[in-house]
């Protein structure tokens, strides 16, 4: 006789990831998705909506047309479209950029939702914008540096990544390689309380 799944929503873990960019937000969805999460992306959200109206995605283009829709739907979009994806499966969410997000998560998982912020050096971010060859990528360190100035604390709230990364449950610095990156989050994983 098969045995009935008796996990349900209140079971799941649910990850949210925070970091400025290139911090390893991305990576660190991949080994979750290796381990079984199902993985939504806020930026995988915004860029599909730009792509369908003909929007470059360039880091500019992503930051002002996420501002217009947070000043249309509020500061928590996208992350309601993303909390009801979440199914009954452990899920990882990367890229939250504000409060108004992160309370969406925390209200509707409780205890199930865990904040883990990836910090990693702007020098060694911006050596790896310049090694993915994303669209928008091609700037000075100086231009990254201002980009990056623009999302740390958006007076309208729509981009405030350091307050979002102040209230982290965990931190991991990601400076290193990309296998000393994992065993972190392999660490970071096996110690969750469950």
């Amino acid at each position: 006789m098969a045995v009935a799944n008796t996990k349900s929503l209140a079971d799941s873990m649910v990850i949210g990831i925070t970091g400025h960019p290139a911090s390893g937000k991305d990576s660190a969805a991949d080994f979750f998705a290796a381990k079984g999460f199902q993985t939504l992306s806020g930026g995988n959200v915004l860029r599909e909506m730009m792509h369908r109206e003909g929007l470059s995605v360039d880091r500019t283009s992503m930051r002002e047309f996420t501002k217009r829709m947070r000043t249309q739907r509020g500061n928590a979009f996208p992350a309601e479209e993303i909390a009801s994806q979440i199914t009954e499966q452990n899920t990882v969410i990367s890229g939250l950029r504000n409060l108004a997000e992160l309370e969406i998560f925390r209200k509707k998982f409780g205890s199930n939702f865990i904040l883990l912020a990836i910090d990693a050096d702007v020098e060694v971010r911006y050596e790896r914008v310049l090694g993915r060859k994303r669209a928008g990528d091609d700037l000075t360190l100086e231009r990254f540096k201002e980009e990056e100035d623009a999302e740390r604390m958006e007076p309208s709230g729509s981009h405030e990544v350091d307050r979002v990364i102040a209230v982290a449950d965990h931190v991991i610095k990601n400076n290193g390689t990309r296998e000393e990156f994992f065993e972190k989050l392999g660490l970071f994983l096996e110690n969750i309380p469950r």
